[in-house]
């Protein structure tokens, strides 16, 4: 048993956090209270934007130094599988992209479909790459209706209230 300085409640050894320099091996702070206070410490400091943009750069040079880009990378063998099961599950989105295949869009935009149903698998929406990759992490698709729906649980079925919702978000 050991009494944290922090708390002055006396915890088993095992919720202290070990520390070679410490005479008896752990430190004299219970895991509790350290957590607690690394919690208010790194609030605080993300209200300092030089600090945020330090540990975004930290982050960008421990991921390439330590090679994570290549370790996390799919070889095409796992690629073409994943796929795969994406299509078998979502067979409708395998026929509409083959479907609307001629449709030309404008250099550096992304075709997007609006609904997956019959009649409206050639009715795109030509968005930019990164509008387009942020309007996914704001829908949900139902593939009961193949149509889209808003975080929110709206949904999204007419093109008039895609293209909206799709301005909404990227307006942000």
């Amino acid at each position: 048993m050991k009494k944290c300085f922090k708390c002055n409640i006396e915890k088993p050894i095992e919720d202290f956090y070990p520390h070679p320099r410490m005479t008896d091996g752990h430190l004299g702070k219970c895991k509790d209270c350290t957590k607690k206070d690394s919690k208010e410490r790194e609030e605080k400091l993300r209200l300092n934007p030089e600090w945020v943009e330090s540990e975004k750069e930290r982050h960008r040079e421990k991921y390439y130094r330590l090679g994570y880009k290549e370790k996390h990378k799919p070889t095409p063998e796992k690629k073409k599988e994943t796929m795969r099961k994406y299509f078998e599950k979502y067979p409708e989105k395998k026929i509409a992209g083959n479907r609307s295949n001629h449709i030309k869009k404008p250099n550096g935009f992304e075709k997007h479909h609006w609904s997956y149903r019959e009649e409206h698998v050639k009715d795109v929406i030509f968005l930019k790459p990164e509008h387009h990759a942020k309007l996914h992490r704001h829908l949900i698709y139902n593939n009961r209706l193949y149509l889209y729906e808003t975080l929110n649980e709206l949904l999204l079925d007419t093109k008039e209230k895609h293209i909206e919702y799709c301005n909404l978000i990227n307006n942000d």
